[in-house]
């Protein structure tokens, strides 16, 4: 999208994207918010932004820490309750599922971008109509043909009889998965942020996590496991929506209701048209979808390669390796959650200047937890892949690359998420073939001749290569763009971190050593990083998440 000619100038709004100097002008515009006289409109819609995504934040990163502890526990208990290849093979299983899942959710995207917007009741159950029965319909034709199809896949990879019989249960759990995200998916476009994490942060990890207690010892059986993980998917979706129900009066509309003159003019327009509506958000989600089928080959594409030229412990160390990475991304998953509707309504309302600087801010306070969680994870590899069993541990320089992916996917912030809510979808789509025609091109030589280091290459190179270009694709279209010269800070303190936590692991036995070194790298890293200095709009953004968090821990 070119942007708009009769927005103001940069230098009078603060958008500091479209200067020569923009990282320059962003610090000066921070230290001018210091002051109390500047009444800038600029800075009233970025404080409101803010206090929405620390409002997010204040329930989402403490059940975002749950639920992948519990996620990670789950891995754990299945890694040690079965052989390595065994749980390889489960993992590709699923991974496969999940390749098909993700594909269909490109249609879910829809949800944040006009929920926000929605003018009346009737229009919002108009697009949660449409999105439930497009999704429903996709997902019910992706699990038929995955189950259809898993006798040849089992034969193409030469796998065991267990990876079918595991294959074909996620097969027709299909469906039930995708009602789990479709229904949280609303919950984040309306904003519900503690019924959204009840559900999809704690309740179904924790469900899932006790379902792989039980079949691990109790029945010690995978396919029991793979039976109980779809169950509880169906389950909590089926939750989630009877809340919805419930609490916000969520129903579906498959025509255009009767309504009196008095009713259309409460709402200020006509009940919506389903077939317009449905025209709207196929119209935006379909170059998504389509980007989906790209972007998810980049994500789950390497388990295919694994069947396919790999051994089945290559596909549980490759699993292992990205739960493990998965936690480097806490930090922006956290502020992802509540992102895209916030983005949607600055774009909307076109306040340009004020995303701008919501940008900067966000991608900079990502950058400081992503540093912080990346260096203790390098410097004990050994111990981290330890607690997934010892067959495990052979494979720990690897787990160096899939940090360095996650910090590459995470350095640039919420850019893929900015390019859909300014309904740049088209060009995200051409990203993300571009970076799978090219992933297409490497991977398969890189994993044939190097094996599994091979693979973990490409992981690195496209997650690096796909949020590079998409940061450039944003600049070219919105003249947004993430880094300025703060974003160095949490670089510098890396150093001290890392000096810490590497000293006490030589110089400290046992156990006692990544204690020692995590929290006393954390401490100098904290230190450095106050040493160096915030922002006024950084400390406003902190003071905000402290009052929250403080008037949660009252209320307990």
């Amino acid at each position: 999208m070119v942007p708009d000619p009769a927005v103001p100038d940069a230098s009078d709004d603060g958008d500091t994207t479209a200067t020569s100097d923009g990282a320059g002008a962003a610090t000066a515009a921070d230290e001018r918010s210091d002051d109390p006289d500047a009444a800038d409109p600029v800075e009233a819609r970025l404080d409101d932004a803010l206090e929405r995504v620390a409002h997010g934040a204040t329930v989402s990163v403490p059940s975002i820490l749950v639920q992948r502890g519990l996620t990670v526990a789950f891995t754990a208990v299945l890694t040690n309750g079965f052989a390595a290849s065994s749980y390889g093979v489960f993992a590709v299983a699923r991974r496969l599922q999940q390749f098909l899942l993700h594909v269909a959710l490109g249609f879910r995207s829809g949800l944040s971008r006009f929920l926000p917007n929605a003018d009346s009741p009737a229009e919002r159950d108009a697009l949660v109509t449409v999105a439930g029965l497009l999704l429903g319909a996709v997902a019910t034709a992706f699990g038929a043909g995955l189950y259809l199809a898993a006798p040849l896949v089992t034969s193409l990879t030469d796998q065991r009889p267990l990876f079918e019989t595991t294959l074909r249960v996620f097969a027709v759990g299909l469906p039930a998965t995708v009602w789990l995200f479709t229904a949280t998916e609303v919950l984040r476009g309306l904003e519900e942020v503690a019924a959204l994490n009840l559900a999809l942060r704690v309740g179904f990890p924790a469900a899932q996590l006790l379902v792989g207690v039980v079949g691990a010892v109790v029945f010690g059986d995978l396919v029991a496991v793979a039976v109980g993980v779809v169950a509880v998917s169906g389950l909590t979706g089926l939750a989630a929506t009877a809340w919805l129900v419930r609490e916000r009066g969520i129903g579906l509309r498959f025509r255009r209701a009767e309504r009196s003159d008095d009713t259309e003019r409460e709402e200020g327009a006509s009940a919506p048209d389903l077939r317009s509506v449905g025209r709207r958000y196929v119209r935006y989600t379909a170059p998504l979808f389509v980007g989906g089928v790209a972007t998810t080959i980049q994500r789950l594409g390497f388990y295919p390669l694994i069947a396919v030229y790999l051994t089945d412990v290559a596909g549980g160390v490759f699993a292992v390796g990205m739960v493990v990475g998965s936690l480097v991304r806490l930090p922006l998953i956290g502020l992802n959650q509540f992102v895209p509707p916030v983005a949607a309504a600055l774009h909307e309302d076109d306040h340009r200047a004020a995303l701008s600087r919501f940008y900067h801010v966000t991608s900079r306070l990502v950058l400081v937890g992503v540093v912080g969680l990346s260096v203790p994870v390098v410097v004990y590899r050994e111990t981290v892949m330890a607690l997934f069993g010892p067959a495990f541990v052979p494979y720990a320089p690897l787990l160096v690359g899939f940090v360095l992916a996650q910090f590459g996917a995470c350095a640039a912030g919420s850019v893929g998420i900015l390019l859909m809510m300014t309904d740049n979808q088209r060009p995200y789509l051409a990203v993300n073939v571009c970076i799978t025609l090219l992933l297409a091109a490497v991977a398969v030589p890189l994993t044939v001749r190097y094996g599994l280091a091979g693979l973990v290459a490409s992981y690195v190179l496209m997650l690096t290569l796909n949020n590079g270009l998409e940061v450039a694709v944003l600049y070219h279209f919105e003249r947004l763009q993430p880094f300025t010269p703060l974003h160095g800070k949490p670089l510098v303190a890396a150093v001290p971190l890392g000096v810490v936590a590497w000293s006490a692991k030589a110089a400290v036995a046992g156990p006692a050593a990544p204690v020692v070194g995590v929290l006393g790298g954390l401490a100098a890293y904290a230190a450095t990083l106050r040493f160096l200095g915030f922002t006024p709009t950084e400390r406003r953004l902190a003071g905000t998440l402290r009052d929250r968090y403080r008037a949660a821990r009252a209320r307990e």
